[in-house]
């Protein structure tokens, strides 16, 4: 069952989205004021006519007002329009700053709000300009409706804009919220079918091999000893694996256990030291330093055993039953695992898969350690450094 990509691809903010969303961001504000003040600067010095200290207070006290526009956009909008009406009243030149002004704290009114206050701020800019007597009725008419109408028409198609990256945002949220769920529910159904698998079909041989050997062990009471540590070797080894195969079995149904079934740090020393007699009683000698290692966290113990029972069955396995082995565990910064033998096997042959080695390299590698395994000065050995934390 697969999830198509295409489906839930999350659609990217375009640049204009991106620009206005930036524009009326409270970061650009500083950036916005400096562009604002050097055009009315620029204004005022070469467009008016003889402005006086009025038209520039009046002027560049308007530029500066506009910042409220981010807090407060309809008491901003308003004041920009009082402090137009005061320039047609005391400027000398006009107040050519003071229109730019108020369209921009209009227009940035009607991008922020909705409802009556962009029409409250329309109406009170337009009565501005309806109320200055220069000109003739059309003329005022005209440019109150063109004054007051751009700007709310700008700052409508502003929120629009805004409005619509909100709604592709929010829609490609739910689609990435839905395909996680039907990832979740393909990977659960997953994980039941390995473990029912696991459960159905290795866990019955498994448990048909202790039977039988169990049965063997009474079959034969006058049987060497050696045949007897054999089996008994056997038995235990096969109910061992029962424990954990049903713990493993658990965690594919049910990955919140992971926690409740996984390696302690107290259990730890117990286990590696099992590993290291279930080797020696297969032939190879081990001689085997052990450090401190009840301080470390369950996942790096977890993968400190695995990284024993794996290089010690690589041992057992291809190194000759005369083989010597000298496992080191040592504790400081992180936790240092080494593995040397003497044998004449060597590297796993080309009959074996070598995917016990590339499974510890994985475990290494998730907890963000390094993993070597390669010929050493005589025989074979493996070393990973572990960044353990205390538990």
């Amino acid at each position: 069952m697969g999830v198509s990509a295409a489906r839930y691809r999350r659609p990217e903010t375009t640049g204009v989205a991106r620009g206005i969303e930036w524009l009326l961001d409270v970061r650009s504000l500083p950036v916005r004021l400096a562009v604002w003040l050097l055009l009315a600067t620029g204004c005022l010095l070469w467009l008016g006519n003889s402005p006086t200290v009025a038209d520039w207070v009046l002027g560049l006290l308007a530029v500066l007002v506009t910042a409220g526009g981010v807090r407060r956009p309809l008491a901003t909008s308003l004041l920009t329009t009082g402090l137009l009406a005061a320039g047609f009243l005391l400027g000398h030149t006009g107040p050519l700053v003071g229109k730019g002004a108020a369209a921009v704290a209009l227009a940035e009114l009607a991008a922020r709000r909705g409802g009556w206050r962009p029409w409250l701020g329309a109406v009170a800019l337009a009565a501005a300009y309806l109320l200055h007597p220069a000109g003739g009725v059309a003329a005022l008419g005209y440019r109150a409706v063109v004054m007051a109408g751009l700007p709310l028409l700008i700052g409508a198609l502003l929120r629009s804009a805004l409005d619509s990256a909100t709604r592709a945002h929010r829609i490609a949220g739910e689609l990435a919220a839905r395909r996680r769920a039907e990832v979740a529910a393909v990977r659960t159904a997953e994980r039941t079918a390995i473990a029912r698998e696991l459960h159905d079909l290795i866990a019955h041989h498994v448990s048909s091999t202790v039977l039988r050997v169990g049965v063997a062990r009474h079959a034969l009471p006058q049987a060497p000893a050696a045949v007897r540590d054999v089996l008994d070797d056997i038995h235990s080894s096969g109910r061992e694996t029962l424990t954990d195969l049903r713990k493993l079995v658990a965690v594919l149904r049910d990955p919140a256990q992971a926690d409740t079934v996984m390696m302690t740090a107290a259990e730890l020393p117990a286990a590696i030291e099992a590993a290291v007699a279930r080797t020696r009683r297969a032939g190879p000698a081990v001689v085997a330093e052990i450090g401190d290692v009840r301080a470390i966290d369950p996942v790096t113990a977890h993968t400190l055993l695995r990284l024993t029972q794996e290089g010690l069955a690589n041992v057992a396995r291809h190194a000759g039953c005369e083989a010597t082995a000298r496992l080191t565990v040592t504790v400081a910064d992180g936790v240092d695992f080494t593995l040397c033998d003497n044998g004449s096997g060597g590297a796993p042959g080309p009959g074996t898969t070598g995917l016990g080695l590339i499974g510890l390299a994985e475990r290494v590698a998730l907890l963000g350690g390094t993993f070597t395994a390669g010929p050493g000065e005589a025989g074979w050995r493996v070393r990973a450094h572990l960044p353990g934390r205390a538990s």
